[in-house]
């Protein structure tokens, strides 16, 4: 009798052919003659059975671990670069490569076009002082040929060759003292000084020399994607950071279009005090609304392929939930789904699931 019960694949209790046949042939006279012994033989047979389809359903069953998960709203946000610009707030830099000469101005209160700096380029000053003999020297030459000329003692070319390295000799010294005037930093407007150098510092061509603050408000300009504006409306306050100095700034306007290069500018204000320098670089970060999300575990975010999918489990099956992973940071993952509250999520055993199999939850 005990034979005749045989396990089919899909972990099914069933009968044997055996099993069967004797059923058949299972007549009522059969049932009095040997009521009472097989009776007991029938009860056996079916606790037996039950026992065994129970032992074949857990070790059909995939051994999982589970964790209870609650919902844990995301905030997104939006990380760029950008420059601080200002129309009354510039840095002076040095126009040649050279010295920076004293005294200097006391840092404060200047007024516009006062002088700032000056930069002593190498051999300038010998420079002029050459041109300048060229161009006396030219000028005497061609007073001599002029007067030589009005007597017929020379010919009408040499003049006008006199003539022309006079023009030569005064424009290579109109250059010189160019390049020096160029060399003398001074204030475009009023507005309060601040030197980045100290006198006798050897500066290039370029290099920052002194900060000037006027009464401007000063603004810094980012670039974000089209799908990036679409978050970011006037008004909206961002979080601004540059080095150790950080701070708030508000939104004031937005870009119409996107330039060639696929960007939108934005502008946002910056505080007056503040020490940003124009043409400085800093870090903006605009703050998203909160969105429904859930908090699970690295381990319950199964990928197969592009697609990210959380076993949840329901009824000892595991089943599939698709979601869309927002961010991992830390060990745990921000996903957003349909798993259900409460939701308890396969964190251990989730890469040998199926959907809808039979799981066995370890305690």
């Amino acid at each position: 009798m005990l034979t005749s019960i045989a396990t089919s694949h899909n972990g099914q209790m069933q009968l044997a052919p055996a099993m069967r046949i004797f059923l058949r042939h299972w007549t009522p006279n059969t049932r009095m003659r040997h009521g009472g012994k097989v009776c007991l033989t029938l009860v056996l047979t079916g606790v037996l059975i039950l026992s065994a389809a129970a032992t074949a359903r857990a070790a059909a069953a995939v051994s999982v671990s589970v964790l209870a998960v609650a919902p844990a709203p995301w905030q997104d946000g939006i990380a760029v670069l950008a420059r601080v610009e200002s129309a009354d707030h510039t840095v002076l830099a040095a126009p040649v490569t050279g010295r920076v000469r004293g005294p200097f101005l006391a840092p404060g209160a200047v007024a516009a076009g006062a002088i700032i700096a000056r930069v002593a380029v190498p051999g300038l000053p010998a420079q002029i002082h050459a041109a300048q003999a060229n161009a006396a020297l030219a000028a005497t030459d061609l007073r001599r040929q002029q007067h030589l000329a009005r007597r017929g003692l020379v010919a009408r070319q040499s003049l006008d060759q006199a003539r022309v390295q006079l023009q030569q000799a005064d424009a290579a010294l109109r250059a010189l003292q160019r390049q020096d005037a160029q060399s003398v930093l001074r204030a475009p407007f009023a507005g309060t000084l601040g030197y980045l150098v100290s006198a006798g510092t050897v500066v290039y061509r370029g290099t920052p020399v002194a900060t000037l603050l006027g009464r401007g408000q000063p603004w810094a300009r980012a670039e974000l994607t089209p799908r990036q504006v679409r978050h970011v409306t006037p008004g909206m306050t961002a979080r601004w950071h540059a080095g150790d100095l950080h701070g708030s700034a508000v939104v004031r306007s937005l870009g119409q279009s996107a330039r060639s290069a696929g960007m939108v500018p934005v502008y946002v204000s910056l505080p007056a005090s503040s020490a940003l320098l124009p043409g400085q670089w800093l870090g903006l970060h605009f703050a998203l609304p909160r969105a429904p999300a859930w908090r699970v575990p690295d381990a319950a975010v199964v990928w197969r392929g592009a697609r990210s999918e959380v076993f949840v489990l329901r009824n000892g099956h595991a089943w599939a939930v698709p979601v869309q992973v927002l961010a991992a940071r830390a060990g745990a993952s921000w996903v957003r789904g349909a798993l259900g509250n409460p939701a308890q999520v396969i964190v251990a055993g989730s890469t040998r699931l199926q959907d809808g199999v039979a799981v066995a939850v370890r305690p």
